[in-house]
C-alpha cells in the first residue's frame, strides 16, 4: 500500500512539473508572437486602475485611462510626447496633471490647421495642469468650473487666407456660456507663420484670467489679440504679461488689440503688462467698448494705451457706463494730439449713451488724454463722479470737450 501510494505521488509530481514547463513554454511563445498586443493590454489595464497615462500611449489608450477615473480623481501623465490625432475625451470632475516636474507634450502638429477639441459639460469641474499642447485648441460651451493651470500652448496653425476679421476660431482656449472658468499661470505662444489669439471669453460669468504669459516679444509673440473678453458678468483679467512682436504691426490685417473687450457687464482689467501693439486704430494695448461696470487700473502699457468706444452698431449694449480708468502707467515713444497715444474715448452714436467715465491718477508722460468728440454728452460723462483728474501727461496733451469736469492734470 505504501509503495502504491509512493508511485502515485511520484507520477503526480512528474505531471505537475511537465504541465508547468509546458505552460511556461507556451506563454513564452505567446509573448514572442504577440508581445505588442500583450504589452498594450497590460499597460492599459494597469494604468486604468492607477489612473496613469504612461509614456508612449496612443490616443485611445489615453482616453481609456481618463474613462477609468471617477469624478474627484486625478489622472497623472508621465513625461513624453504623445501623438494627438483627435479629441481627448474628458470626464466631468476628472483632473489631468503631469506626474513629474517635466511637462508632457500632447502633439497635434500633424494636423494641417489647429486641432479643435469641442466640449460641453464633459469638461465641467476639470483641472488641466502642467501639460504642453502643440497645435491644440479647446472650445468649451456651457461648462462650469473648468481650470487650466501651468499649461503651455504653442505651434497653433492658422487656416489659409484668414485674418483678424474672419479667423475667429484660432484662440487656444475658448469659453462660451461658461461659469467659473479659470486660466492661471499658463504660457501662450504664436509663431511667425501663424499669428493668432490666446483666450476668448463669450457670455461667461465669474471668469478669471490671471498671471499668464502671452508671447515673448519675439519668436513666440505673433499675436493678433491675446485676450478677447465678451463676458456676461464678473470677469477678472489680472497680472498677465502680453509681449507682442512689434514687427507684426506692419501687417494691418493681422493687427487687433492686445486685450479686446465688448458687450460686458462687470469687467476688471488690472495689474497687467502689455507691450508691442501699435498706437493706432488697429492697435492699442487695451480696447473696451459697449459695456458697463468697467475698471482698468494698475496696468503698465508700453507702446500704446487704452481705447474706449461706444459704437452704434451694438444694439444689445448701446452704452458705455460706469467706467474707471485709474493708476495706469502708459509709456508712449512720442507725443501726438490724437486719441491713440494714451487714453482716448470716442463714440459714433448720436444719441448720448455714456455715463460716469472717470479717468484719474494715470501716468503717461508722452501721452494724450482725449475725450473731445462732438457727440459726447458732458453731463452724463461727469455723472456719478465722472471726469478727468490728477493725470500726469508731462509733454503730452489733455484734449477734452468743453464742460467735462477736470482738475489736477499736468
Amino acid at each position: 500500500m505504501m509503495k502504491t501510494t509512493s508511485n502515485y505521488l511520484l507520477r503526480a509530481m512528474l505531471f505537475v512539473v511537465s504541465f508547468s514547463f509546458a505552460c511556461k513554454r507556451d506563454s513564452s511563445l505567446d509573448e514572442m508572437n504577440a508581445a505588442p498586443l500583450k504589452a498594450m493590454k497590460t499597460t492599459t489595464l494597469i494604468s486604468v486602475a492607477d489612473h496613469v497615462i504612461e509614456t508612449g500611449m496612443s490616443l485611445s489608450q489615453i482616453n481609456a485611462v481618463i474613462a477609468g477615473a471617477s469624478s474627484g480623481e486625478t489622472v497623472l501623465v508621465q513625461p513624453g510626447t504623445y501623438s494627438i490625432t483627435g479629441k481627448i475625451v474628458m470626464k466631468a470632475g476628472v483632473s489631468l496633471a503631469k506626474q513629474t516636474s517635466t511637462n508632457p507634450i500632447f502633439d497635434a502638429s500633424a494636423s494641417a490647421v489647429i486641432l479643435t477639441m469641442s466640449y460641453t459639460t464633459d469638461i465641467s469641474n476639470c483641472l488641466i495642469s502642467g501639460i504642453t499642447f502643440w497645435n491644440v485648441r479647446f472650445s468649451m460651451i456651457g461648462a462650469a468650473g473648468t481650470s487650466f493651470k501651468y499649461c503651455i500652448f504653442d505651434y497653433g496653425k492658422r487656416a489659409m487666407n484668414t485674418n483678424k476679421t474672419n479667423n475667429l476660431k484660432d484662440a487656444y482656449l475658448e469659453f462660451r456660456d461658461a461659469d467659473l472658468s479659470l486660466v492661471s499661470n499658463c504660457v501662450f505662444c504664436h509663431r511667425a507663420a501663424d499669428p493668432g489669439r490666446g483666450v476668448w471669453l463669450k457670455n461667461t460669468t465669474n471668469s478669471k484670467i490671471i498671471n499668464n504669459t502671452f508671447g515673448n516679444g519675439g519668436t513666440t509673440g505673433y499675436f493678433v489679440t491675446a485676450i478677447n473678453d465678451n463676458s456676461q458678468s464678473n470677469s477678472l483679467i489680472d497680472g498677465n504679461t502680453l509681449s507682442r512682436n512689434p514687427g507684426l504691426s506692419l501687417v494691418d490685417s493681422l493687427t487687433d488689440h492686445g486685450m479686446y473687450a465688448h458687450s460686458f457687464n462687470g469687467l476688471t482689467i488690472s495689474n497687467n503688462t502689455v507691450s508691442g501693439w501699435p498706437a493706432n486704430a488697429s492697435g492699442g494695448s487695451i480696447k473696451a467698448r459697449n459695456g458697463q461696470n468697467l475698471n482698468i487700473s494698475g496696468n503698465t502699457l508700453n507702446d500704446s494705451g487704452i481705447l474706449l468706444y461706444e459704437y452704434s452698431n451694438n444694439p444689445s449694449f448701446p452704452y458705455l457706463k460706469y467706467v474707471v480708468v485709474a493708476n495706469n502707467t502708459i509709456n508712449i515713444a512720442g507725443a501726438a494730439a490724437d486719441m491713440y497715444h494714451g487714453i482716448g474715448y470716442y463714440r459714433d452714436n448720436t444719441i448720448h449713451s455714456e455715463y460716469s467715465i472717470n479717468i484719474s491718477d494715470n501716468l503717461l508722460p508722452n501721452g494724450t488724454i482725449y475725450a473731445a468728440g462732438s457727440a459726447i454728452n458732458v453731463a452724463d460723462f461727469n455723472a456719478a463722479g465722472g471726469g478727468v483728474y490728477h493725470n500726469d501727461t508731462a509733454t503730452g496733451y489733455v484734449l477734452l470737450k468743453t464742460g467735462i469736469n477736470n482738475s489736477g492734470n499736468y
